[in-house]
């Protein structure tokens, strides 16, 4: 029997008030900068537009619906990381695999085991206990981040 061909992501930017794709679905794309990278589609049902690149949870009970990530998220709630502002009610892709583009609430040294313990939506190296840090940790800074910008993380554990 044939094995399907993989549906890669074209265009990660697209949003919709209809579904982009199934839930739970997750397609990759080749991006010119950061390589390969695997998106998974999410909906903005919190009432406000989601900003680019900020890290997202499905929201309780969902598999689909997400919301900004607050303090110390574990990753097994994590979506993604949004590449794109996600307008209120519409769906999108969120990055989940890859290299990709984040938000930091403050400066990063270089290969930084990062987490959501900070600011909303925004990804931190602030130390956390050796307990939590398995379940805490979504990625890895590949450079040295001088301040509160955005910046490019290698994501882990988000699939």
């Amino acid at each position: 029997m044939p094995v399907p061909d993989k549906i890669y992501l074209s265009t990660p930017s697209d949003t919709s008030t209809s579904a982009l794709g199934v839930t739970g679905e997750i397609r990759e794309h080749i991006h010119a900068t950061y390589g390969k990278q695997y998106y998974r589609m999410v909906k903005n049902a919190t009432g406000s537009n989601i900003a680019a690149n900020v890290a997202v949870v499905f929201t309780s009970g969902s598999d689909v619906n997400c919301a900004v990530s607050g303090a110390a998220q574990p990753v097994a709630y994590m979506a993604g990381i949004t590449q794109n502002i996600i307008p209120d009610g519409h769906y999108a892709w969120v990055c989940c695999g890859g290299s990709c583009k984040a938000t930091s609430g403050s400066a990063l040294a270089v290969n930084s085991l990062l987490s959501t313990i900070g600011s909303a939506g925004a990804l931190e190296d602030t130390a956390i206990s050796t307990v939590a840090l398995s379940t805490a940790i979504v990625g890895v800074n590949t450079a040295v981040v001088g301040s509160a910008t955005t910046f490019t993380v290698r994501l882990c554990n988000m699939m």
